[in-house]
């Protein structure tokens, strides 16, 4: 990365702290890099609530019907917070940091730009 020449209009002692194509403040960077680690916690979190859920579900109700709609919930729920974390951008590219055209992968890097996730 190259930086900017220095114009007329901007003082000399003014410096570009990110010279990334989206993200020019630093803080800003930060608090984005944290929203795609928010969102990747919720989806692994449903992941691994899995199995105590469908427990307590069988503890409560041992009939099939109840466990059914139990993983039904489930399903839609870690449906939602699938499309919550894929729709995450990253701060660097502006590409989605999870999908790659139709393909949806949890990798700790960006796709596109290769930005790992504890980035900061």
């Amino acid at each position: 990365m190259t930086r900017p020449a220095v114009s007329d209009d901007q003082p000399a002692d003014e410096t570009i702290v990110c010279s990334l194509p989206n993200q020019s403040d630093p803080v800003a960077f930060r608090q984005a890099m944290d929203l795609i680690r928010r969102r990747r916690k919720y989806f692994f979190a449903t992941i691994i609530l899995y199995m105590p859920l469908m427990w307590v579900s069988n503890k409560i109700s041992p009939t099939f019907r109840s466990m059914a709609i139990t993983f039904g919930i489930w399903v839609v729920v870690l449906f939602i917070t699938a499309l919550y974390s894929a729709l995450a951008r990253c701060p660097r590219c502006g590409h989605y940091f999870h999908m790659n055209g139709m393909s949806l992968l949890y990798l700790r890097r960006c796709l596109h730009c290769q930005n790992h996730i504890n980035a900061s």
